[in-house]
C-alpha cells in the first residue's frame, strides 16, 4: 500500500495551508532545451532545471548527486564501480554497462554529447545550470536519447570583471572538499577562468580481509576556459577539462542467504552477521560497516581529458551559425562490485571485475539558427565517432587463481555516426495564440566490435569448465528517420498547454559479455520508441505560483535489455523484448509562500510494463552438453528501476539580517521500490525517504574585500538504508543468495561549509 511519508506529508502541508500569497513573483528560469535560450515556461517539455545555487543547496557535486532529487529520474551508479554511472528517465534507461552498448539517456556536457558511461562520476569545479529533459528526445539530441537528455552547463570565462571564489566543505567519514573559481579578463575582449577542485573523502566500509576498504573517494578536477570576442558578431569559447577518480569500490552485500541451497558448500562466510548455523539468512542485517573480502579490493584509477571549442557567428539579426567541437579521452581501470564471500576452489567472487578501459570521442556539430516574427528553426550536421577497447583483468567469468595467459576477456569497438536535423516552430499571424512545431532527424550509424574470448566458466558446484574460445568481428550499419510534430496553444500571456508527438531511436548492436560466437555475431536490433505528451506549463497568482504538468504514454519496439545467458551473471547478451509500454504523469509546483518563504513539491507516477504477449525470451545456455541448446525464463512484469511513485518536495527560508542573509532549506525525496533488472528472480531497490537541510548565512560584508557565506549541511538525516543497486539471477539463487547482492546508499552525513567571493 502506497503511503505518504511523514516528511512530505509536512512539506505538503506548509505548500497548501502557509500564509496568503504577497510575495514578489518568481523568477524566470532560462534553459537550452531547443538549441536556444529560453523561457523554461516556452519550451513545450517536461524540464527539471537546477541553477548553481540550488545545486549548493542539495549538495550536489557530481551526476549521481541528482538521484532522486527529480521524479520520474534514477540516477545510480553500476552496480559496485562508483565512477560508472546508469540513467533513467521515464523507466528508459541502460541496466548493463558495456563499451558496446550506448546509453538510452543522452548526457551532454557545453554542447557535446558524452559517449561512454564509464567515468561520468567525474565531478566538474563551476556547473552553472542542470537541465533534465523528460521524455525522448530523438530530434535535437540523436540517437540515443530515447529516455531523454541530461545537459550540464558550466560557467564561461567572462570579460566583465575580475572574480574570485574559493569554497571549503568538511564532513564526516573525513570528507573535505576545495573548489577555486578565478576569472580574470585580460583585454576588453579576452577573459581566462580557472578552476579547481579537489575532493577527498574515508571508507563507508572497513574491509577485514584483503586490500582497500569499501566506499573510498579521491577525485579532483582542473578547467581552464578562454573567452575570445573574436569581432562584433562572432565569439569563440575553448575550455579544457581533466579529471581525476581515484575510488574504491561500494560494497556489495548479501542481503540473504540458504545454506541448504544446491550450491550453497562453496561459499564460505566470514561476516559476522552471516555465519552459517544451518537457517536462512534474511536481510535483517542492514546496512554493514565492516565485512571481509578475500578478493584484494583495489583503487580504481580514472582519468579524463576533455577539449571543447565553441564558435558562434552572429550571421545578422535573424541568422546565428554555431559550430561545436568536442573531443574526450578516458583511461580508466576500475573494479566491480566484491561480495564478503569466497569459493574453496580460490580466489573467487560471484560479480568480481577488473576492466582496464580505454575510450576516445570525436565530435562535430554545426547548427544553424533563424528567426522572424512568425517562425522559430534550427538546422544542424553532426558527425561522431568512438573508438574503445576494454580488457578485463579480472575474475567475472574465471579464478584469479589461473596461471597469467590462460584468462582472455578483451573487446575493442570502433563506431562512427553522421546525423541531419531540423525543427521549426511556426506561429501564424492570423493563429496569434497557436505554435506548430515540426522536427525531424536522420541518423546513419556504423558498428564495429572486436572479441577475443578465451576463459573458464566455473559451474555451481567448483569445477572449472572451459568455455569454447572464438575471435569474432561484428560489424552492422543501422539508419534511421526521427520526425515529431508538437502543438501549442497559450490560455494566456502567462499559462500554455501543449500536444505532442516524439519519436526516438537507439541504435542496434553486440555484447562484449557474450559467450558464443553465434550470440556475439547475431547482436540485437535497434529499439525504437513513440511517445504521446498532453502538457501544461503556467504561471499563476500574479507570478506566484508556478505550475507544469505532463501526461505522457511510451510505446517501445525491440526494447533492449540485457540479460544473463551463461553460467554465471556476467555471461550476458542484449536482446530485443517486443510489447513494452510506459504510462505516466509528473508536475512540478514551485510558490512564492511569503516574501521570505518558497515551496516546491514535485511528483511522478510510472506505470511501466511489459506486454501480455510478452512472458518469456529465448535464452542461449552455452554449458549444455551439447554445446547450445534453447531454455525459457520469465521476464519481470515491470521494467527495471521504474519506480511508481517517486515524489520531492521542499521549503526554501530567505531573511536579511543586519549583517547578511539568513538562508535555510529543507527538502525530502521519496522514491517507490523499483526492480534491479527484468530476469525472474531479479533484485529488488527498497523504497527510501531521504531528508536533507541546510542551514546558513550569506552575504557576510568583509568591506572592500570581498563577502562571505557560511552553512550546515546534513544529507540523509533520517539514516535512511537504501539500495542504489539489487541483483539476483538464477545462478545466485542455486548458490544460495536468496535476496540479492544489494549495494547500500550513502548513511547519514554532515558538516559544515565555508565560501568566499570576491569581485
Amino acid at each position: 500500500m502506497y503511503r505518504l511519508p511523514l516528511p512530505l506529508a509536512i512539506a505538503t502541508l506548509g505548500l497548501l495551508s502557509g500564509p496568503a500569497l504577497s510575495a514578489p513573483t518568481l523568477e524566470e528560469v532560462i534553459v537550452t532545451a531547443e538549441r536556444r535560450e529560453q523561457s523554461l515556461q516556452d519550451v513545450p517539455i517536461s524540464i527539471a532545471a537546477f541553477s548553481e545555487n540550488t545545486l549548493e543547496k542539495m549538495g550536489v557535486y557530481d551526476i549521481k548527486g541528482l538521484a532522486s532529487k527529480v521524479p520520474n529520474v534514477v540516477v545510480n551508479e553500476f552496480t559496485g564501480s562508483s565512477t560508472t554511472v546508469r540513467l533513467f528517465i521515464r523507466g528508459v534507461g541502460q541496466n548493463d554497462v558495456q563499451v558496446t552498448q550506448d546509453p538510452s539517456v543522452a548526457l551532454y556536457m557545453d554542447g557535446v554529447y558524452i559517449g561512454s558511461s564509464v567515468g561520468t562520476a567525474f565531478e566538474s569545479a563551476d556547473i552553472k545550470r542542470v537541465e533534465i529533459l523528460r521524455g525522448p528526445q530523438g530530434t535535437l539530441y540523436g540517437r540515443n536519447a530515447t529516455g531523454g537528455a541530461i545537459n550540464l552547463i558550466t560557467n564561461r570565462a567572462s570579460t566583465e570583471e575580475l572574480t574570485f571564489r574559493q569554497r571549503l566543505t568538511y564532513g564526516d567519514f573525513g570528507e573535505f572538499r576545495s573548489r577555486s573559481i578565478l576569472n580574470l579578463p585580460l583585454t576588453d575582449t579576452v577573459a581566462v577562468k580557472l578552476a579547481y577542485s579537489y575532493s577527498e573523502r574515508d571508507a563507508l566500509v572497513e574491509n577485514l580481509g584483503a586490500g582497500e576498504d569499501w566506499g573510498i573517494e579521491e577525485r579532483d578536477n582542473i578547467t581552464a576556459d578562454i573567452h575570445w570576442d573574436l569581432a562584433d558578431n562572432i565569439t569563440l569559447d575553448y575550455k579544457y577539462d581533466r579529471s581525476s577518480i581515484e575510488d574504491s569500490s561500494r560494497l556489495s552485500q548479501v542481503l540473504g542467504f540458504d545454506f541448504s541451497a544446491p550450491a550453497a558448500g562453496v561459499i564460505q562466510f566470514e561476516n559476522p552477521a552471516l555465519r552459517p548455523d544451518g537457517q536462512p539468512v534474511d536481510s535483517s542485517a542492514g546496512r554493514l560497516d565492516k565485512a571481509t573480502s578475500f578478493d584484494a579490493i583495489a583503487i580504481g584509477d580514472v582519468e579524463i581529458d576533455a577539449h571543447t571549442l565553441n564558435i558562434e557567428w552572429a550571421l545578422s539579426d535573424a541568422l546565428t551559425l554555431r559550430s561545436i567541437t568536442g573531443y574526450r579521452d578516458v583511461a580508466a581501470f576500475t573494479q566491480n562490485s566484491q561480495t564478503p564471500v569466497t569459493s574453496l576452489f580460490g580466489n573467487f567472487s560471484v560479480t568480481d571485475g577488473q576492466p582496464d578501459t580505454r575510450f576516445e570521442q570525436l565530435s562535430q556539430e554545426f547548427q544553424l539558427l533563424g528567426s522572424s516574427e512568425t517562425l522559430n528553426w534550427v538546422a544542424g550536421l553532426y558527425y561522431y565517432e568512438d573508438e574503445s577497447r576494454e580488457d578485463n583483468l579480472g575474475s567475472s567469468n574465471g579464478s584469479e587463481a589461473l596461471p597469467e595467459g590462460v584468462l582472455v576477456d578483451f573487446t575493442s569497438t570502433e563506431n562512427t555516426s553522421i546525423a541531419l536535423f531540423g525543427q521549426a516552430t511556426w506561429s501564424p499571424a492570423s493563429l496569434e495564440r497557436w505554435h506548430f512545431t515540426l522536427g525531424a532527424r536522420y541518423s546513419d550509424d556504423n558498428r564495429k566490435a572486436f572479441r577475443d574470448n578465451n576463459r573458464v566458466s566455473f559451474g555451481l558446484g567448483g569445477a572449472p569448465t572451459p568455455v569454447p574460445p572464438f575471435r569474432a568481428n561484428y560489424d552492422r550499419d543501422f539508419d534511421e528517420f526521427n520526425p515529431s510534430f508538437t502543438v501549442e496553444y497559450d490560455l494566456n500571456a502567462d499559462a500554455n498547454v501543449y500536444a505532442k508527438l516524439v519519436t526516438a531511436y537507439k541504435s542496434g548492436g553486440t555484447s562484449q559479455r557474450s559467450t558464443t560466437e553465434d550470440n556475439f555475431l547475431t547482436g540485437f536490433e535497434p529499439e525504437d520508441l513513440v511517445s504521446y505528451e498532453l502538457g501544461y506549463k503556467g504561471d499563476i497568482a500574479n507570478g506566484r505560483v508556478r505550475f507544469n504538468a505532463a501526461l505522457f504514454y511510451m510505446e517501445y519496439e525491440g526494447y533492449q535489455q540485457s540479460v544473463q545467458t551463461g553460467r554465471n551473471a556476467g555471461e550476458r547478451d542484449f536482446i530485443n523484448i517486443d510489447d513494452a509500454d510506459i504510462a505516466g504523469l509528473e508536475f512540478d509546483l514551485t510558490a512564492a509562500l511569503t516574501d521570505s518563504l518558497t515551496g516546491t513539491l514535485s511528483y511522478g507516477y510510472l506505470d511501466a510494463k511489459f506486454g501480455t504477449d510478452t512472458v518469456s525470451y529465448e535464452q542461449i545456455d552455452d554449458n549444455a552438453a551439447s554445446g547450445v541448446s534453447t531454455v525459457t525464463e520469465e521476464l519481470t512484469e515491470n521494467l527495471a528501476l521504474a519506480p511508481e511513485h517517486s515524489i520531492t518536495a521542499s521549503l526554501d527560508y530567505t531573511r536579511p539580517l543586519s549583517f547578511g542573509v539568513l538562508q535555510a532549506n529543507v527538502n525530502v525525496q521519496y522514491q517507490d521500490e523499483a526492480n534491479g533488472g527484468v530476469q525472474i528472480p531479479t533484485g529488488v531497490l527498497n523504497d527510501r525517504t531521504l531528508l536533507a537541510a541546510t542551514l546558513g548565512i550569506a552575504e557576510i560584508a568583509l568591506g572592500d574585500a570581498g563577502r562571505l557565506r557560511i552553512s550546515l549541511w546534513g544529507e540523509n538525516l533520517l539514516d535512511e538504508e537504501y539500495h542504489i543497486g539489487n541483483i539476483r539471477q538464477a545462478t545466485f539463487d542455486t548458490l544460495g543468495f536468496t535476496s540479492g547482492l544489494a549495494t547500500f546508499g550513502d548513511p547519514r552525513t554532515y558538516g559544515i561549509t565555508l565560501e568566499y567571493e570576491f569581485n
